[in-house]
């Protein structure tokens, strides 16, 4: 163990070296770490889904909610998923969140990953869906706000939490 933190550190030294000599070539923190320690293939992937759904949301936030809408002038939060999954991963889901329900494979909260559905019950009847963007975060449309972002783990969206299903992600090629 103390040859590969020696290794480690003799890579690092001499990546530095190279910084510092090559005129023109310039690395921040940031990208030096991802090199001498690349993300595994999981990571990668994760990362893939994580900016195809941002690049969804910087289109769509804001958009405010209205219930049956599908499009920039409304759209409610079965919808804007569905659009979301067939824009991004060419994946056809059904139209209603209760539909939406049923697809895929439950997920424990502990095991998300980005582009895991979310549903949360609102009313006696009324079912909400979103997905999971990362960092204890998912994008949805409120009925408050429209396309937003939000903290998961609130202490209205725990209450009202049902369950978390992944859908056929695995090995779908995002379109940014």
């Amino acid at each position: 163990m103390a040859d590969v933190k020696r290794f480690d550190k003799v890579k690092s030294s001499f990546l530095m070296l190279i910084v510092a000599l090559w005129p023109g070539l310039a690395f921040s923190d940031s990208s030096i770490d991802s090199f001498l320690n690349p993300p595994s293939a999981g990571q990668s992937y994760s990362n893939e889904i994580q900016n195809a759904l941002l690049a969804h949301y910087s289109n769509w936030a804001g958009t405010r909610h209205k219930l049956g809408g599908t499009g920039a002038n409304g759209v409610d939060c079965s919808s804007f998923i569905q659009a979301l999954f067939y824009d991004k991963f060419q994946l056809h889901l059904p139209r209603s969140s209760r539909e939406q329900m049923t697809v895929g494979e439950r997920v424990d909260v502990a095991d998300l990953r980005s582009g895991d559905l979310l549903f949360f019950r609102t009313g006696p009847t009324r079912r909400h869906v979103g997905v999971y963007v990362g960092n204890n975060q998912f994008m949805h449309v409120s009925t408050r706000a429209g396309v937003e972002i939000a903290r998961l783990f609130s202490p209205y969206w725990q209450r009202h939490f049902i369950t978390a299903r992944r859908v056929g992600l695995l090995g779908a090629t995002p379109s940014n």
